[in-house]
């Protein structure tokens, strides 16, 4: 992908981010000559519908928002089979990171950051788009100190009618509300219980809760308070404990409204401006008299320094001069080296590479390693120059080597909830399938029983593990028998608690005799333990039926 050429704009430049969807280049727009972000769709995800629709929705999601808190998007686009968002190129660092350097921050600078936050947030939220991933690795902050959020790969947005969607877990545990913990309907305030996570952060240190797993976590979010919550009571004043107190309310009654009322209490407790509008963050200058008076004293001196500077300056750039002259003279004198054609190293081995460069009179440098599907372990994904190109002998070709496919293990899912289930799968960096129900005398109802792959297998990142959910020792779900043979299907009634019905009913068909046409009840039908199956059964091609008795017990002898 390095060096690539997108949309016949944007030179992609270096890899800088990684999610679980999506790639995040460093890229050149050729066209405006400006660096940019662009966001890439996974290939294993190109070919599924599902996946490109949802970075679809995202891009114009986003694409949606502007204000200075917010990344913005530029363009969106498609090449073949590559899915692209062209977005803002942030040079700075997250918050995450910054936390780890420099926490716990001053209550002005949290404050503060923790303002711009809940800015972009108010904007997205007026725009009926809720994030639902907020934590310090999706904030950005500039050289220039200004906040800005991004990221917004699960936002949603949603129907002017409300901003719920029940039944989907989302976020990162050690931010997630507790409405998101347990499934429920998602709004514009988990979004500020995530923010209050952050701010928390900030003030102690320290991430909210801790646990041994991402479900131990989880749980603590709908069940406990912050341990340094006292921590904060005592050392904070108390417009700001009850900011965080309220931020933090694990009953929505009791939180934050909505973005706009944090912003006015924060604005309020940093001496701001209230009426709707943040107050331009600059930074805090000590201004003083004595200095001014200072630098007027220095006013006159300062001209005669300036100059003896120009003459000194005068002089160096003279001998510069002098300096290239030499270099550009003997570059004339000395005969340039031969040139060569870049041979096309993308699948080569990474020995085999270096041979086929030495051979070309050209040295390999191995900038990266990349996770790919279809290359090889130590093979070349891509280079810089391109094949074909024409460079001097003795030139560097960058190159980026296949670690091959990315593999992750399985987490246990017995035992736990379906939504237990999907922040483990999430967290794992892998999809629920399907979700398939049967009875279970050992395992209460709703509860998973097993799961396919199995615990501990180690298989590819992003692939989906189905699951088998218990209907308790009273229900059972009838499986498809369709197609199966009487005698196979016979054997196995009973083990699923189903009763065999002897009352078969025969009919001619091109299929093979005694496997089964059809079925009551249907399949996927949850029905009570001990309920008979009927059968409809093939007796083969018309004419050949004379081997079928109508009686079950003989029939199964054929």
């Amino acid at each position: 992908m390095i060096g690539r050429l997108l949309g016949n704009r944007y030179r992609i430049l270096e890899l800088i981010g990684e999610g679980g969807m999506a790639l995040v280049y460093k890229a050149e727009c050729i066209l405006l000559q400006r660096i940019v972000a662009i966001k890439i769709l996974r290939p294993q995800y190109s070919s599924d519908k599902e996946f490109v629709e949802r970075f679809r929705r995202e891009a114009q999601s986003a694409a949606s928002l502007s204000h200075s808190n917010v990344v913005n998007i530029f363009d969106v686009g498609r090449e073949g089979d590559t899915h692209y968002i062209v977005m803002e190129y942030i040079s700075g660092t997250n918050l995450k990171e910054l936390i780890r350097k420099e926490a716990p921050f001053s209550l002005s600078r949290a404050l503060r950051i923790t303002l711009q936050i809940s800015e972009a947030l108010r904007h997205a939220h007026e725009h009926n788009i809720v994030h639902r991933d907020i934590k310090p690795h999706n904030i950005l902050i500039t050289s220039e100190g200004i906040v800005k959020v991004t990221d917004f790969g699960i936002a949603r947005a949603v129907s002017s009618s409300g901003f719920t969607q029940t039944g989907v877990v989302m976020g990162s545990v050690q931010y997630i509300s507790p409405e998101q913990a347990r499934g429920l309907s998602v709004g514009p305030q988990s979004d500020l219980y995530s923010l209050g996570c952050i701010l928390y952060e900030m003030l102690t240190g320290e991430v909210i809760f801790q646990g041994e797993s991402p479900i131990a976590i989880a749980l603590k979010h709908i069940q406990e308070e912050p341990p340094l919550l006292n921590e904060i009571c005592e050392s904070q004043p108390q417009p700001v404990v009850n900011l965080v107190k309220r931020i933090l309310a694990k009953d929505l009654e009791e939180r934050y409204p909505s973005a706009l009322a944090l912003s006015k209490d924060i604005q309020g407790i940093l001496g701001l401006e209230t009426d709707g509008h943040t107050v331009e963050d600059y930074p805090t200058q000590v201004l003083s008299l004595a200095n001014g008076l200072e630098e007027k004293k220095k006013e006159k001196p300062a001209k005669i320094t300036n100059n003896r500077f120009a003459n000194v300056a005068i002089l160096f750039a003279s001998i510069i001069l002098a300096f290239i002259l030499a270099g550009v003279g003997y570059l004339y004198l000395i005969p340039p080296k031969p040139e060569v054609s870049v041979p096309d190293f993308v699948g080569f081995e990474v020995k085999e590479a270096e041979k086929l460069a030495a051979e070309n009179g050209l040295k390999l440098n191995v900038k990266k390693h990349e996770p790919d599907e279809n290359v090889q372990p130590g093979g070349v994904l891509s280079q810089v120059p391109k094949p074909g190109m024409i460079v001097r002998k003795g030139r560097v070709v960058d190159i980026v080597l296949s670690l091959g496919i990315e593999t992750v293990i399985v987490p246990d899912l017995a035992g736990k909830t379906l939504i237990e289930a999907e922040i483990l799968l999430d967290q794992a960096g892998l999809e629920k399938g399907d979700v398939y129900s049967e009875s279970n005398k050992n395992v209460p109802k709703d509860y998973i029983i097993r799961q396919k792959p199995t615990p501990n297998t180690k298989i590819q990142k992003g692939a989906k593990v189905d699951i088998y959910r218990s209907l308790g020792p009273e229900y059972v779900e009838v499986p498809n028998f369709i197609g199966s043979s009487l005698m196979k299907v016979q054997s196995e009634l009973a083990s699923l608690g189903l009763v065999f019905d002897n009352s078969l009913i025969y009919k001619s068909s091109p299929y093979a005799k005694g496997n089964i046409l059809d079925q009551k009840p249907l399949p996927g039908e949850v029905v009570p333990l001990n309920t008979e199956m009927s059968f409809v059964i093939s007796s083969g091609p018309a004419g050949m039926n004379s081997d079928f008795t109508g009686n079950a017990e003989n029939d199964l002898d054929y």
